[in-house]
């Protein structure tokens, strides 16, 4: 499942578990919206601790995690994946998932148009390897597919931190501004990607006669 959120922009959209707990630790979110109590939490009046919380920062409770982690891969299961995890704790473990593994996944999901599935791998990505720019590209074309624009737009500003060549981020970077309403900065994006030769972008301002 994605869970509410009220970003300090004061945009609001819904996120997965993991990009929740990036989102408090990194405190570009106000509020989240708790299931359990049918109420929404404030970082900064009602912050809690997890058992895994860094020092000094605050996350979750670990009842939050449990109830919200694994929703939909769960469901995805359906009847039979009880008897399969029983048979699977009989033999030997296997090797942990890597970050590529998990970006691999989220692109399948993202190709069978699981959005849900697609956004929680690519953060599960993120979260073994931080540097996996790839990994952000992809989650914020997806948050940007179910309309949550500011997380996306936080995406792609992660890629260009990691690799400030890429024009193409710039134009998609633009174009998330804009339908944000974020116009000088959708522009300062646009003109950037056109500057670097981006096709569509160069099309994208001379179609506006947007001053290069």
């Amino acid at each position: 499942m994605l869970i509410p959120v009220r970003y300090r922009s004061h945009h609001v959209g819904s996120v997965d578990d993991i990009t929740l707990d990036e989102l408090i630790l990194s405190h570009r979110i106000g509020q989240f919206y708790r299931p359990s109590q049918e109420k929404w939490v404030h970082i900064d009046r009602d912050p809690v601790r997890t058992g895994k919380g860094r020092p000094g920062r605050y996350g979750r409770r670990m009842a939050d995690r449990e109830e919200e982690a694994e929703g939909s891969e769960a469901r995805a299961r359906g009847l039979l994946s009880g008897v399969l995890r029983r048979k699977r704790k009989a033999r030997a473990p296997g090797r942990k998932l890597t970050a590529g593994d998990w970006f691999e996944r989220g692109f399948r999901a993202s190709q069978a148009h699981d959005d849900r599935g697609a956004v929680r791998a690519f953060a599960k990505s993120i979260d073994l390897d931080p540097a996996c720019q790839s990994a952000y590209l992809h989650r914020g074309i997806t948050y940007e597919a179910v309309g949550n624009l500011q997380q996306s737009v936080y995406d792609y500003s992660k890629v260009i931190e990691l690799a400030p060549g890429d024009a193409q981020v710039y134009y998609l970077r633009g174009l998330a501004c804009l339908r944000l309403g974020m116009a000088y900065e959708a522009i300062e994006d646009l003109k950037k990607a056109a500057r670097m030769g981006y096709r569509q972008a160069l099309d994208y301002c001379k179609s506006r006669d947007v001053y290069l």
